[in-house]
């Protein structure tokens, strides 16, 4: 992959996905990450099928009838994790991160 296509799915990252793959990561279902974040349920699966776009099927399976992280997924979530931390220790609210269980 070339350093453009590396940026180019960095740049379609936000703040909102980087704490959407850290709850995934932690077993959030979908429907506790919408209300965490005060997005619709509707807002989520469609950041989950961004992830798709950007990644491939490959970053989620099914299990029951809903996408969990698959291997791939992991290994991006706990990137996301830790960038997520990063940010949180710019700033002086830790509570989140408290909340987050980091």
């Amino acid at each position: 992959m070339s350093p453009t296509e590396i940026l180019t799915k960095i740049r379609l990252m936000d703040f909102d996905d980087l704490v959407i793959f850290t709850l995934l990561l932690e077993g959030c279902r979908s429907g506790d990450v919408s209300k965490i974040l005060s997005l619709t349920p509707p807002a989520i699966s469609h950041r989950l099928n961004k992830y798709i776009a950007i990644y491939g099927e490959e970053v989620f399976n099914k299990y029951q009838g809903r996408k969990v992280l698959s291997e791939m997924g992991v290994e991006i979530a706990n990137k996301a994790k830790k960038t997520l931390c990063l940010f949180l220790q710019v700033g002086e609210d830790f509570s989140f991160t408290n909340f987050l269980l980091l």
